[in-house]
């Protein structure tokens, strides 16, 4: 979902089902859904409709069958395996006492008939939406379900964990409108007094708030795009208002769809639902819904739409476990979007896509990706947080990998070990973990549940060439994450030289760092690609950093720097105290106390970065050299 502005607060009666209620949910298991339902672009009633539900038992004591429901939908009967069955309504659940109970592992066929018309106290349902388009004038009845919303329009379970296999979606509507829906349109029915019947049938697994359909006086404009790993192309579906000037004005946005299916079929693994379809279906809201196959949209640029594609792969073909981890929807969703601008559009585009993302995060001081409020659908669609929060996340392990075959391929490895199915946040870690070989837990402690970013204060001085560079650092919400360890690039400006772009690794709030052999500096830009969350403070120059004697004693000193493999490293020490060498993530490959001035280590470590810190005996100073090895 990308920005939609509001959330009805009736979408918070899920938070009023009673534990008990939620208990008898988690006794079956969802296999197939059938919605039959009748409905018009022009009012939010719902005709006489049904749903088909087949369910395996998974508990021996299920006594009770419960659905949830809207507690003003009218429910006319109940049958259960064919069997008419009397019911009870508990708030906005619908119950059907079992006796005799049934036998676990059985398979069981509910079918609920209902039906629902505007009152005087109820004139609307969650879930359920209908309104005229204020740019086009058409009228359109549709569905948005998430996070707890699909109890308003059709009994359901709404419990992330339970996809159905399948789902088949029958509606019939005024003659002359159109009426989208997830999966294959396998037919138009004409039936009596002007109305038709639209049969759509998906066969892929699928989570209850993915579940749509959409009713208007629509066109359908539909082409097929190639798409890479799959064995035809795949249909490009897309239902439009009528009004010819609404196709003429997104056409060429629309057509974006089929680069952007190879884009993310070449990066992410070929589009899970390419048997079936993509496409669009138009309402009138600020935003768009990826609506399994279908996503429901009320306008085209090439951001929402490549957004809403990548929910086909995150957030519908592997779905968030646990609204607490909705970044592994929201936040891959948006990191899509900078991929696709880094793809298919300008440098400048990218880069101030990022930018912009990451000024929403830092202009507050707090926040966690991790959402600790699942009932509050307003903090679990937070844009700072799971939107762009979530998508810096990704770019920071992009990051910090520095290699973007390995990023990509962690990416394709998470979506085939979790294919159609659902994932935790320890689900991607463990991927990330077992891909790198290290552990990742103290970047998503701080990152994903701690709150806040970095703070920083730099200062620099380039002196006969040699350049030092002091950082201190203090986290935005310090209750929280007092201070982060990372890597950070410097790009030092020279004079008479190419730019050059040095990599740091910050392991404790002051820091002092001495790079040997730079060149006459004009200035430095710190994190100048925006790699990192970070608020920089002030950045200026001190003429007395790095002078020799200042403090009585000499800086850190390399020789040679940069060192080759295998080569023999000089290093000299301000005096006695422990050296310490580790790479930019802040592995440690050697350390030692020294009481020797000079010490020689052979440089046997791969091509890049090394951070050198000598610490003295007292512990109250130390100084850091930086390591290149080309």
């Amino acid at each position: 979902m990308k920005r939609i502005l509001s959330w009805s607060l009736l979408g918070f009666i899920w938070a009023q089902q009673d534990a008990a209620t939620r208990a008898l949910l988690n006794k079956y298991d969802v296999k197939f859904w059938w919605l039959n339902i009748q409905a018009t672009h022009t009012s939010y009633e719902l005709g006489p409709s049904w749903v088909l539900t087949r369910l395996e038992v998974t508990a021996p004591d299920l006594d009770t069958l419960a659905f949830e429901l809207h507690s003003s939908v009218t429910v006319d009967s109940v049958l259960l395996n064919g069997q008419r069955m009397s019911f009870l309504r508990r708030g906005h659940t619908l119950r059907i006492p079992l006796s005799p109970r049934p036998v676990q592992g059985s398979l069981l066929e509910a079918v609920v008939h209902y039906r629902w018309a505007p009152t005087g106290s109820q004139s609307s349902l969650p879930g359920l939406n209908n309104r005229q388009s204020p740019s086009w004038g058409n009228w359109v009845t549709w569905t948005l379900s998430q996070p707890f919303e699909a109890l308003g329009w059709w009994p359901t379970k709404q419990i992330l964990t339970d996809k159905a296999d399948s789902v088949w979606t029958f509606l019939t509507v005024p003659l002359g409108t159109r009426a989208g829906a997830v999966g294959v349109l396998e037919g138009i029915d004409t039936l009596p007094n002007n109305r038709v019947r639209f049969r759509w049938k998906s066969r892929y697994p699928i989570v209850y708030y993915l579940v749509a359909f959409s009713v208007a006086e629509y066109i359908d404009y539909s082409f097929y795009a190639q798409v890479p790993g799959v064995s035809q192309p795949v249909l490009v579906q897309n239902y439009i208002y009528d009004n010819p000037q609404v196709l003429s004005l997104y056409k060429a946005q629309i057509d974006t769809t089929a680069a952007l299916l190879r884009e993310f079929s070449l990066r992410f693994g070929p589009y899970p639902f390419w048997r079936e379809k993509y496409g669009h279906m138009m309402a009138p809201f600020s935003g768009g819904m990826e609506h399994q196959t279908m996503t429901t949209q009320g306008y085209f640029d090439f951001s929402l739409t490549a957004h809403e594609l990548a929910h086909q792969w995150f957030g519908d073909w592997v779905t968030c476990a646990s609204w607490q981890d909705i970044w592994l929807n929201e936040g891959f969703a948006n990191y899509s979007e900078y991929i696709a601008l880094q793809a298919l559009g300008t440098p400048v585009e990218a880069r101030n896509w990022l930018i912009n993302e990451h000024n929403q995060v830092v202009a507050r001081n707090r926040g966690s990706v991790w959402v600790p409020d699942t009932l509050d659908a307003g903090r679990i669609f937070s844009y700072r947080l799971s939107y762009a929060k979530g998508a810096y996340l990704l770019h920071m392990i992009r990051f910090r990998l520095a290699n973007d075959s390995l990023f990509w391929a962690i990416l394709r490895t998470y979506l085939d070990q979790n294919a159609a199915g659902v994932a935790w946040q320890s689900t991607f870690q463990g991927i990330l973990e077992q891909a790198t070989g290290e552990s990742w837990a103290d970047f998503f402690q701080q990152w994903y549940y701690g709150e806040g970013h970095p703070i920083l204060n730099v200062r620099w001085n380039e002196n006969e060439g040699d350049l030092w560079i002091s950082v201190s650092q203090s986290g935005s919400w310090s209750l929280s994450v007092p201070f982060f360890r990372t890597p950070i690039e410097i790009r030092a400006i020279r004079q008479g030289l190419p730019d050059t772009t040095i990599q740091l690794f910050l392991s404790q709030p002051l820091q002092t760092f001495f790079i040997q052999g730079v060149g006459a500096v004009n200035s430095i830009q710190v994190d100048p690609e925006y790699w990192i969350l970070r608020q920089l403070s002030s950045l200026q120059r001190d003429s007395t950093l790095g002078v020799r004697g200042r403090d009585g004693e000499r800086s850190l000193w390399l020789s040679p720097n940069p060192v080759k493999q295998g080569e023999e490293l000089f290093i000299q020490l301000p005096a006695s105290g422990r050296l310490t060498i580790h790479d930019m993530q802040g592995r440690v490959l050697y350390e030692e106390i020294h009481l020797a001035p000079f010490f020689r280590w052979t440089a046997s470590v791969s091509a890049g970065y090394y951070q050198v810190v000598w610490t003295g005996l007292n512990g109250a100073s130390q100084r850091q050299a930086l390591l290149i090895l080309p």
